[in-house]
């Protein structure tokens, strides 16, 4: 090395170190977060591709498989209005060569699930665009998902609005003419969510969400479009926490061309829940109504519709105030799959549901929950493509399940579920009646890391 090179590399060696001196004038915050979770299953339901549809015994053999999820979130901060969020997810079942469960381990399964930018504008008005979880006021019973979105808040006191635009599907699918364009065919949601909190116990909110839909399969032309209005709220009144909600749709979904058929649409969901403390833990009981369709007037749909879209299936609703491990969907209480319910989407259903979260001690806990299912429209088991065939009666069926769990250091949760499905009378005299329907199990042991 010359004594020029030299020179240069020493100039530069205190460039750097005079920037990295004025580094915490601008540094940004960074913050690492995630969790680890790993489940072992015996089922007859979980891991089975035809578990949420058919139950006959031929179709529900015992599954015992073992599944893992990590998930990664960095947080880079430049200051306390601005911030990039991020979140990565990889999803392990052991054994499989795809998501890299098999010998040496090796698989491509890194997938991004949150990525967006959250900033102010001002003291009042805060904006999230990109990908980001979403959940409607309605509990989820609409949308709960990741969405690619932009969400803007202003909150102006005890009132708040939130306004969104998702554009949840654009596959450019081929049309008639054989050209396509971004946007063309595409599925879009708008939300509007109205909450005012009277006092820091009761708050009530009004909603609104379109969801508008221009995508269809090849050679066809479609166009849908559902309202969906929503008037939530929650109280407490002494001991117990009440809280519910009640909403309506209308729309229609359009296919043009030779046949130009049309259907209209008018699905309505209510719930209400109540929680009290007793004794060393909480007490729940709710109701939870979501009108069906038994496809008996042609151009005419009566059951609660979700967030979808013609060319895609996008039908991710939850409701995991009912505890429910196998009747509804409910995240909360799943795996890394969460796709085998009774009901998914969560549509045409009355459910009463009963539980108790108790607490033993500061490391041990135990909850318990038992649901009764209806189906108000029973001639239609599998929803809006299903079975028209009428079945025996309109009770799907009691839930029992049970989770335990011991928190053995402050971060390491270990727990146990165990749920099973009486099934009722609509199970019986349908098309797949006749082979016997299997009653819904699953066991489960797991172990829950979080930092």
């Amino acid at each position: 090395m010359t004594k020029f090179q030299k020179q240069m590399l020493t100039i530069a060696a205190a460039g750097a170190l005079t920037a990295v001196t004025a580094l915490p004038a601008m540094a940004f915050e960074n913050e690492f977060h995630g969790t680890f979770a790993v489940k072992t299953f015996l089922s007859n339901i979980d891991g089975n591709a035809n578990g949420s549809a058919l139950l006959t015994k031929e179709e529900t053999k015992t599954n015992n498989y073992t599944e893992q999820r990590t998930r990664l979130q960095y947080v880079a901060k430049a200051s306390d209005d601005l911030k990039l969020v991020t979140h990565f997810e990889m999803n392990t079942l052991w054994g499989n060569e795809t998501s890299g469960g098999d010998i040496d381990t090796d698989g491509n399964n890194l997938v991004v699930k949150h990525a967006y930018l959250d900033f102010n504008l001002g003291k009042s008005v805060n904006v999230k665009a990109g990908q980001q979880a979403y959940k409607d006021t309605l509990k989820g019973l609409y949308v709960d998902a990741d969405l690619p979105m932009a969400y803007v808040t202003t909150k102006l006191g005890a009132y708040t609005l939130g306004l969104g635009y998702s554009r949840f599907n654009d596959e450019d699918t081929l049309t008639l003419g054989g050209n396509s364009y971004k946007g063309d065919i595409a599925g879009d949601l708008y939300a509007i969510d109205n909450t005012y909190a009277f006092n820091k116990d009761t708050k009530v909110g009004l909603s609104y969400y379109l969801n508008r839909d221009d995508s269809g399969a090849a050679a066809t032309d479609t166009e849908r479009r559902i309202s969906t209005l929503g008037l939530s709220g929650q109280t407490k009144l002494g001991i117990v926490n009440l809280s519910g909600f009640a909403a309506m749709q209308n729309g229609y979904s359009h296919l043009l061309g030779g046949l130009k058929t049309k259907t209209t649409y008018h699905g309505w969901a209510a719930d209400v829940l109540a929680t009290m403390k007793l004794g060393s833990g909480t007490a729940r009981t709710g109701f939870l109504f979501t009108s069906g369709d038994n496809n008996d007037k042609v151009g005419s749909n009566h059951g609660w519709q979700t967030l979808s879209s013609n060319a895609k299936s996008s039908m991710i609703n939850t409701y995991n105030e009912s505890g429910m491990m196998l009747l509804v969907r409910n995240p909360s209480m799943g795996g890394t799959s969460t796709d085998n319910y009774l009901r998914k989407p969560i549509t045409n259903i009355a459910l009463l549901h009963m539980g108790y979260d108790a607490s033993i001690t500061e490391k041990l806990y135990a909850n318990g929950n038992v649901g009764f299912a209806w189906l108000p429209s029973s001639d239609n088991l599998y929803g809006a493509t299903g079975n028209t065939t009428q079945n025996g009666s309109d009770f799907l069926g009691t839930e029992l399940n049970v989770e335990v769990g011991y928190k053995l250091y402050t971060n390491l949760t270990l727990k146990a579920q165990a749920a099973y499905v009486m099934l009722g009378g609509a199970y019986k005299d349908t098309a797949v009646g006749a082979n016997d329907p299997a009653n819904p199990f699953t066991m489960r042991l797991g172990a829950h890391y979080s930092f």
